[in-house]
């Protein structure tokens, strides 16, 4: 379990976003608070390794997308590599999928873009404290992933496949790598081999082919229907 940061400590936090002008924003508004210490900043996927192994901070605030890279997947990894720090993404993305991505990658909170100051200030002292956070915004999209949590638990005891397993099949049915498939869904190819192997099991299948067999037959049933 992650220790907490007492309050009167400033928890040190490093911010990871492709865009300077966000960077600036973003310095700017926590530089007014006396409970936060910006350690530093990244533009790049790079740049943020580097200061990860020299700033050890307490708290990453990135974007679900940096430049060419995946939020998501960094965040696996910082969660793997420095498990006593805390990920606060802050993005633009408001889909159900993205945020279920972020929260299965490990990260203790998700603001949107456009949030206040004082927002960003008490998501990112909330994450330090080891407490979990998630934009009010989103609540919606939170219920409804805990409702469909339920059915497709429903459904995979009677051997069916979620609707994230299908979007996975149906890159699988496209001829895609787990590299590609991981890309395309935000998530590693570690994650993607995984989830691969549960469906595998599922399926009461051993290879590729079969798997794609199952999701040719399935749309030849639906278009049956």
């Amino acid at each position: 379990m992650r220790p907490s940061i007492h309050i009167q400590e400033r928890a040190r936090v490093i911010l990871i976003d492709d865009s300077s002008i966000v960077l600036k924003g973003l310095q700017a508004a926590l530089s007014q608070s006396s409970r936060i210490l910006v350690a530093g900043i990244a533009r790049t996927e790079e740049e943020a390794g580097t200061l990860l192994r020299t700033s050890r901070p307490d708290v990453v605030v990135l974007d679900v997308r940096v430049g060419r890279a995946s939020g998501i997947t960094l965040c696996g990894m910082i969660r793997k590599s420095y498990p006593n720090t805390a990920v606060l993404f802050l993005t633009a993305d408001d889909d159900t999928y993205t945020l279920r991505s972020a929260i299965l990658a490990g990260a203790q909170g998700y603001l949107l873009k456009g949030a206040s100051k004082e927002a960003i200030v008490k998501n990112i002292e909330i994450v330090a404290s080891g407490q979990a956070i998630v934009d009010q915004r989103l609540t919606q999209q939170l219920l409804a992933w805990i409702r469909d949590g339920r059915r497709t638990a429903q459904r995979e005891r009677k051997g069916d496949c979620s609707s994230i397993d299908l979007r996975l099949l149906s890159f699988l049915a496209a001829g895609k790598s787990n590299k590609e498939i991981a890309r395309e869904m935000n998530i590693t190819p570690t994650a993607v081999a995984a989830c691969l192997r549960t469906i595998y099991k599922r399926l009461n299948v051993s290879r590729r082919s079969e798997a794609v067999r199952y999701v040719v037959q399935r749309e030849k049933g639906s278009l049956g229907a």
